[in-house]
């Protein structure tokens, strides 16, 4: 569809949603043109609002909201037009609209965003044609049911991203098949699913945790759907996520540790079986050993599992045994400029459009000005990914000499803090735990394709957040790591979040889970780190920008974070206090497939130096 054709469909009418409601229109006038919508809704549930409003434009394409004509009205029970809130900014999603051209009408959805809910400017990616409105008789009896149920001490549970719709098929025409359209309202997206003339059900998979859904019908008479018939709609609500934790009983020393000297920075790398002999098919940890004792020199070590992964066998995935001493870094006995102590890390390895063969092992160091940074090392020994020193025989990273310029392991800088003289990033005073973000279920190694995201900590950022711990957000470009910026000089933030994590879901999905720092129920006098309450987010790619990439505006606000519940190994459900000590965590579909997906952590009682440990989601 033509440029000018985009910009007009934004301006058509809206119809088929809900025959109880006016549809928007257009009318031109010497002042140029106005858009009235007579109903769009914010929000879900019984936190849904709805109001007109009508916007002006001058030039077909950026729309300013006239807020004398904002008046609020009551919400249906069916979605219409929705303004959904976004990590940054809102999005306008416009599911049909219906433009008339020459005897002609054809319908389209298309979605608009704004930054302060006054200019709305048209996504040209978001536009697609639509089928017209159903004319036939429609399906009936429309029902959504939870998926999955169990029971987990006591708590019965179900799927917490499968929900089962079921219909009446009609009885006046033959059905060729069935779309069934699952839209949610958080952040306004829609998924489809296709069922056969026979199907009279459908589990709809691939949706968000603790998500309501609106889900309708649609009988097609053809295989291009050219007439049909589409259900009212029923709604229905996703689980929260429930994880138990491996072990026995209901304390952290009850636990079962994945490494025997499992203390802190645990991350987790899958190879697949192009890997090589050593770690074909297998999990390898990059972690923190615990210290030995009076010692308090951190290392950054690895640790493998002894078999190749397999769904079936638990150990395959919960056990690792330790390589400390003999792998990785460690920190220098004496600073140097960019390595002090070596903290966090996050093994990557690299598909050949990136040299291949090796792992990218990004860390976090500080240096010898205290400040902390993101750096990395290459691998010297292959997919195997525990050798990071080049030129000698020795196979860690451990003194002054080896981290300096020149030396074995001289890193590189990937994301600087202000002040810097290589890669600085303005307001940033230290980047620590931090998290790849790249579509792992397609290929566990990276290819460098531009668009690759980084959430790392910020800290507190003055004059851009009042929380002490946030999350900056930097996107690759086939070379360097570029922190994400407002126009007011601020990074774009996650805010009040603390280790956040990015699990790829397939194509441009992810989920990201953090902690938020600023609900201390639970913590109380001890000095280790409490994260708080642990929450979950959801971005897709098709929501701003390009369809194939992620952008921090696609991303959900934080404010909209689902609960994710935890749960002791003998069903009790964790305490506030003991969910706060969770940190350092790691998702990780263990096989390729998210019908597995195991949370490696750290864990603490607030008394005992903390373990390494692993929980298991019960209904994926």
């Amino acid at each position: 569809m033509h440029h000018s054709l985009f910009v007009t469909v934004t301006l058509a009418t809206v119809s088929g949603l809900c025959a109880a409601q006016t549809a928007p229109s257009l009318t031109a006038g010497g002042q140029g043109f106005v858009l009235t919508v007579p109903y769009l809704e914010y929000g879900s549930g019984a936190s849904k609002v709805a109001f007109s409003a009508s916007l002006v434009s001058s030039d077909l394409h950026t729309f300013v909201l006239d807020g004398a004509s904002v008046q609020s009205v009551r919400a249906s029970e069916i979605d219409n037009p929705t303004v959904a809130a976004l990590n940054s900014g809102y999005r306008f999603a416009l599911p049909r609209i219906s433009f008339a051209s020459g005897g002609t009408t054809r319908y389209y959805s298309a979605t608009l965003t704004t930054i302060d809910l006054s200019s709305f400017t048209l996504d040209i990616e978001s536009v697609g044609e639509i089928p017209a409105p159903g004319s036939l008789a429609a399906p009936t009896g429309v029902t959504v049911t939870n998926s999955g149920q169990q029971t987990v001490g006591g708590s019965a549970i179900s799927s917490s991203s499968k929900l089962l719709a079921a219909w009446s098929a009609p009885r006046d025409y033959a059905v060729d098949h069935y779309e069934i359209t699952a839209a949610e309202s958080i952040y306004g997206a829609s998924t489809v699913a296709a069922a056969t003339a026979s199907g009279t059900s459908k589990i709809l998979t691939g949706l968000k945790a603790a998500t309501p859904y609106t889900v309708t019908v649609k009988a097609c008479s053809d295989s291009a759907c050219s007439q049909s018939g589409v259900s009212s709609a029923a709604s229905g609500t996703t689980s929260e996520e429930y994880w138990q934790l491996q072990g026995s009983g209901n304390t952290v020393s009850e636990l079962t540790k994945i490494v025997s000297d499992g203390n802190a920075r645990i991350s987790a790398t899958r190879f697949g079986p192009e890997a090589g002999t050593v770690n074909a098919s297998r999990i390898q940890l990059y972690y923190g050993p615990s210290p030995a004792r009076g010692s308090t020199t951190a290392q950054l070590a690895t640790a493998v599992t002894s078999q190749a992964t397999d769904a079936g066998v638990s150990a395959s995935y919960l056990n690792f045994t330790s390589m400390a001493g003999t792998t990785g870094l460690i920190s220098p006995s004496t600073a140097t400029t960019l390595v002090k102590q070596v903290a966090t890390g996050q093994g990557v390895p690299l598909s050949a459009a990136m040299g291949g063969g090796k792992v990218r092992l990004f860390f976090e160091a500080a240096g010898s000005d205290n400040k902390t940074r993101i750096l990395y090392l290459d691998s010297q020994d292959g997919y195997t990914g525990r050798d990071f020193k080049s030129g000698t025989s020795s196979t860690t990273c451990s003194t002054t000499a080896d981290y300096q310029p020149g030396g074995g392991c001289a890193p590189t800088v990937v994301i600087g803090v202000e002040g810097d003289s290589t890669n600085a990033n303005s307001k940033i005073s230290n980047a620590r735990q931090f998290k790849l973000g790249f579509p792992v279920l397609d290929d566990w190694r990276w290819d460098g394709a531009a668009g690759t995201f980084m959430v790392f900590t910020t800290d507190k950022v003055t004059g851009c957040s009042d929380f002490n711990m946030n999350h900056g957000y930097a996107v690759w470009d086939g070379t360097n790591w570029n922190v994400q910026y407002e126009a007011n000089g601020c990074p774009k933030l996650f805010k009040s979040a603390q280790a956040a994590f990015p699990m790829h879901l397939g194509e441009a999905r992810y989920k990201i889970y953090f902690g938020d720092p600023s609900i201390t129920t639970g913590k109380g006098s001890s000095t280790l780190p409490f994260l708080g309450p642990k929450k979950l987010i959801y971005a897709g790619g098709r929501g701003t920008g390009s369809r194939t990439n992620v952008d921090f505006e696609d991303w959900e606000s934080t404010s909209s974070g689902r609960n994710v519940v935890f749960v002791w190994p003998n069903g009790e459900q964790l305490s506030a206090s003991a969910e706060g000590y969770i940190d350092d965590f790691h998702f990780l579909a263990p096989t390729g497939s998210l019908d597995l997906q195991v949370m490696y952590l750290a864990i603490t009682d607030g008394i005992q130096p903390p373990i390494g440990a692993a929980a298991v989601l019960l209904n994926p």
